[in-house]
């Protein structure tokens, strides 16, 4: 397949256009002509004012709804991060991990619904599913980004909420020039200061036809977290918890709701990123630009997370016996204390072993009326984790121990009788060595063009067709029974030598041996909160030698290995072959000026997916309904093909009012393709009646559906922009878009091998639709023409999103649930001031809370787990603020604040209640995250030669 598409690809090599970007790099090119007699002087000073301008030209020339964000100077993007220099643009906001931008949602679309490019072509991810990692690419590597709100048949297909190009500089536009930098970064939670280097050269040769330009930058990051979380609030009958004894502020058989194990918790992470690019450009003749570009970058993580956790006494436990237990009015648990108290020491490290590279040749010819150009690249990201995540938890016994969750904060006051030391007793529990290996590569070659005849009113006409492919493989390795040295185990267990038990909450357990915990640290969690400011680390090489000396034979359960188990190993393939024509007018309406662009792509998409998969047909039962035997439970490796094809239309419409008023009209319809993981042609199997984690008795069979259509979009979008100066400008714009399917599991009951099955699929929901809908206001000013020549160099950047959009779905009682992920409001304010060498940039940015997901707990109305509610993460207000100061022409001294705000991220829970809680409580609240990540600063030089 992939053959026979590579050679009807180049077969058309001669008839084919340009790729999207090529408009402006015509224009450069002249640039370049006319700048031949002094090549080496091309690179001009930059700062915050002189990309705005370019910015705002981008934007207003632009034939469909364009945003673009521009570097301030040679390798100074706006912000440390691509992630974080995005939110500045209207419409999008940042997802954060550990405290740092990571992904992007556009107009409340995540990156499943959204493309990014790096110059023009599509760029591997390390990321297990279609969203981007954008902190892989180290933002002083970064010349311009351009976001796409609008669709034209020349951009790549699969984006419903935007296309992200991300762009490096050319060698000729380029010039001679060199640029280092070096910065001291700061972070007050981790206390520690790492270096920040980059370096960017490039010059030309042979009378201005051939450039080269290499960049380099790598950093290091000490970063820290603080977390608590509270999880699993189920409800509880008030004797399953205490059972005969009453303690103060009980009452026996009340219903109410508690968390099962509240934790808090020191997250760290050490960071480590290499990257750099080279471009080499090449002009044999007036009409022929050659260039060929390379980008890697190495991304290393070593984090771990140190979690205290409280074990509550229940029935189950048992975990000790109550001596107080209050329930609030809302049928929620307010406070608590117990005897003979059990604690959780969890340890937890995720390491992140990036690679990410692309190379790609781009040719361009144009003579007259036609440009030709041809684009070959291949793309490839690698995260290598074949087993060493860790997951590990050890129990320790107290005397008592207490719990007030109203408290009034986002975390509950927790008070320990004695603090935890090498004294006390430590049991083992549980232990884990995972991982996941993603491999991520896709290739290009296309072959586009664009002729513009002279004199008509048909100004340009786009055409192309190309080939990609995308191969992402994940491979999960997982120990095969974690919990083999805990207390449920102990009789599987034949020691080695004389080993010592403990009882520790009224369960026996391995007593651990010293070298196992590393005293606490001493660190004051949260910024103060009145939680345990120091507890143990877990040595987790000398549990796993402890494991292996006490039975080696049981040791290699815990030892990690590739596994089938689950469908959390596969491979999927896709295969595209597209092609476009788009045509542009451009004439008077009403002695108006107007541009009308028009055009439609033809996608057909190919995928193939593999896994591991159990398989109905080896189901065998005995009269009496038993299984016959484990045949069923054998995976085999299923493989799975289909395609579907789509033509997607799209018009643009610009207007203009007046010389400095346009108005835009755009019309188009859109697919995203389903998430990677729903297309594994995975089966499940689970016919034992008791191995159900819900308690009821029946047999089930999840089903995955590879063969899912793309979710589908109809977009229509307005604008209107005001250049009223070219240091000025006011827009407002309005979106649309029906979304209809959405992936949905539709549950049936099926007999199978002769027995009745509850059995579960993926489908596409066509009958319900998601409405993304909103408006964004937008406003760029410099005061120079308000203010007196000493006050000049003073201006704002602003802008503000509403989104009031609907998802279409239901929860499990039919309620229409909000769109995940979306904050209604989005402010971002840049206030600067440039002049006579200094400047300075406060950036202000504000997103509302959203609904971050659905919660289930059990109940006993069903007596199993219901998602009637969900989490409202709280509101986001980040301040940063970015000094420079020119020592002399080439030196320059920088100065940043990063989170200067270094607001609680919190996420709580809106709990629905009902007659079986206290009377008169219709709604209740609880907290079941809260996060701290603490201010970062930097200070640098910046040499310019």
């Amino acid at each position: 397949m992939k053959l026979k598409y590579l050679a009807l690809a180049i077969s058309a090599a001669l008839n084919l256009t340009t790729h999207c970007a090529l408009a402006d790099e015509s224009t450069q090119n002249q640039a370049n002509d006319s700048d031949e007699k002094n090549p080496i002087e091309v690179v001009q000073i930059r700062g915050i004012l002189s990309s705005l301008k370019e910015a705002q030209s981008i934007k207003q020339n632009s034939d469909n709804v364009v945003d673009a964000l521009v570097a301030e100077d040679i390798g100074k993007f706006p912000d440390e991060n691509v992630a974080e220099a995005l939110q500045r643009i209207p419409g999008i906001s940042v997802t954060r991990k550990n405290g740092e931008g990571q992904t992007v949602t556009i107009r409340g679309l995540t990156g499943n619904y959204n493309i990014t490019s790096f110059n023009g072509r599509k760029l591997a991810s390390d990321n297990a599913g279609r969203d981007f990692n954008y902190d892989v690419i180290a933002s002083e590597l970064v010349g311009k980004i351009e976001v796409h709100k609008t669709q034209q048949a020349r951009l790549q297909e699969g984006a419903i909420g935007g296309i992200v190009n991300i762009f490096t500089r050319k060698p000729l536009d380029f010039g001679r020039a060199v640029s280092m930098s070096v910065e001291a970064d700061y972070n007050e939670r981790s206390t520690s200061t790492n270096p920040k280097l980059s370096f960017i050269a490039g010059d030309v040769f042979n009378e201005g036809t051939f450039g080269a330009l290499v960049s380099l930058v790598h950093t290091q990051t000490s970063s820290r977290f603080d977390s608590y979380y509270s999880q699993n609030w189920h409800d509880y009958d008030y004797t399953e918890i205490v059972g005969d004894v009453i303690p103060p502020g009980g009452q026996v058989n009340d219903i109410f709701r508690r968390s099962d194990f509240p934790k808090i918790t020191m997250d760290r992470s050490e960071r480590e990123r290499s990257g750099g690019t080279l471009a080499l450009q090449w002009l044999p003749t007036e009409e022929l630009d050659v260039n060929f570009d390379v980008l890697y970058t190495a991304y290393d993580i070593e984090a771990s997370g140190k979690v205290l956790s409280l074990a509550l006494p229940s029935i189950y436990g048992p975990f000790g016996e109550y001596t107080e237990f209050n329930v609030g009015p809302d049928g929620f648990l307010d406070s608590a204390s117990w005897n003979n108290a059990a604690l959780e020491l969890l340890e937890s490290s995720s390491p992140r072993k990036s690679k990410t590279y692309q190379a790609g040749l781009n040719i361009d010819w144009v003579r007259d009326e036609l440009s030709l150009n041809f684009d070959a690249s291949h793309s490839a990201a690698k995260n290598e984790d074949d087993g060493d995540s860790n997951f590990v938890v050890v129990r320790a016994g107290i005397d008592s121990a207490s719990i007030n969750f109203d408290n009034g904060q986002p975390i509950p006051d927790i008070n320990l009788s004695q603090p935890l030391d090498e004294n006390a007793d430590y049991g083992a529990h549980f232990s884990k060595k995972f991982g996941d290996t993603i491999n991520d590569k896709t290739s290009r070659v296309a072959l586009d063009g664009i002729y513009e005849p002279i004199d008509s009113r048909f100004t340009a006409v786009y055409f192309g067709l190309g080939y990609n492919s995308q191969e992402k493989d994940k491979a999960n390795f997982a120990p095969k029974l974690g919990s083999i040295f805990a207390q449920d185990h102990l009789s599987d267990i034949n020691p080695t030598y004389d080993a010592q038990t403990v009882f520790i909450g009224g369960q026996e357990m391995w007593l651990l041996p010293q070298e196992v915990i590393v005293p606490g640290n001493g660190d004051n969690f949260g910024g103060g909160a009145n939680v345990p400011n120091s507890w143990p680390s877990i040595n987790t090489d000398a549990l796993y030698e402890f494991y292996r000396e006490l039975d080696p034979v049981a040791y290699q359960q815990v030892i990690p290995s590739l596994s089938r188990n689950g469908g959390n190993s596969y491979t999927i393939e896709e295969e595209t072959v597209h092609a476009y024509i788009e045509t542009k007018f451009e004439d008077e309406l009403f002695g108006l000026p107007y541009m009308l662009d028009i055009g439609v792509r033809y996608i057909r998409t190919d995928v193939t997916s593999s896994g591991y998969s159990h398989n109905p047909a080896n189901l065998e039962f005995t009269a009496d309904g038993e299984l016959a035997n484990d045949n069923w439970n054998q995976r085999e490796l299923v493989n799975y093909k289909d395609s579907y094809s789509d033509f997607l239309p799209s018009l643009n419409f610009k207007l203009n009012v007046t010389d400095d008023v346009v108005v835009r009209f755009a019309a188009s319809e859109a697919i995203a393709r389903p998430i990677l993981s729903d297309l594994r042609p995975i089966t499940t199997l689970k016919p034992d009646l008791s191995d159900n984690s819900d308690g009821k008795s029946r047999r089930t069979m999840d089903e995955n559906n590879p063969g899912l259509a793309p979710y589908t979009a109809k977009q229509f979008d307005t604008a209107i922009e005001w250049y009223y100066s070219d240091t000025g400008n006011l827009a407002f714009a309005t979106f649309f878009k029906k979304l209809n399917a959405f992936v949905k599991d539709k549950v049936t009951t099926e007999i199978i091998a002769g027995q009745e099955f509850l059995v579960t699929r993926p489908f596409n929901d066509n009958d319900n639709n998601a409405l993304i809908r909103g408006y964004e206001l937008s406003w760029y000013q410099t005061f120079d023409q308000f203010l007196p020549a000493s006050l000049a160099g003073f201006g704002i950047a602003a802008n503000h999103t509403l989104n009031n959009s609907v998802s279409g779905e239901h929860d499990s009682e039919g309620n229409e649930t909000p769109f995940w992920g979306l904050s209604k409001n989005q402010s971002n304010i840049n206030l600067f001031y440039e002049q006579h060498g200094f400047s300075a940039n406060i950036a202000f940015n504000r997103r509302s809370g959203y609904i971050d997901e659905r919660v289930s707990h059990w109940t006993y109305e069903t007596f199993g787990s219901v998602d009637t509610e969900q989490s409202n993460a709280s509101s986001w207000n980040s301040l940063s603020v970015s000094l420079s100061y020119d020592i002399s022409e080439n030196l320059r001294i920088t100065a940043d604040g990063n989170n200067l705000l270094d607001p609680e991220d919190n996420v709580t829970v809106n709990a629905l209640k009902t007659e079986l809680l206290a009377a008169g409580a219709s709604e209740a609240q609880y907290n079941l995250r809260s996060s701290s990540y603490g201010r970062r600063y930097s200070l640098g030089l910046r040499y310019k030669f």
